[in-house]
């Protein structure tokens, strides 16, 4: 089966960030590292994943991943702010 996602482009390196900084927020998470670090390295995550899903035209992941990182930056706004 040959491989059709685009690779060493700029959708490459936002997928691969975004992904890094969800799964560096998980960890901060799970060993209970500060909130705020969990809610800005995921809300940075899904923001570059949102990017990547709009230079692919893929609707379904802008909607979770926009979604996501609004719902995320309230928790950043509400954490700083409440």
């Amino acid at each position: 089966m040959q491989k059709i996602t685009p690779t060493h482009d700029l959708s490459w390196y936002l997928k691969w960030s975004g992904s890094f900084l969800i799964m560096s927020g998980i960890v901060c998470r799970s060993v209970g590292v500060l909130p705020l670090y969990d809610l800005i390295a995921s809300c940075l995550g899904t923001g570059l994943l949102a990017g990547m899903a709009y230079l692919w035209h893929d609707r379904a992941l802008l909607m979770v991943n926009g979604v996501a990182c609004a719902a995320l930056a309230m928790g950043i706004l509400r954490h700083l702010f409440g």
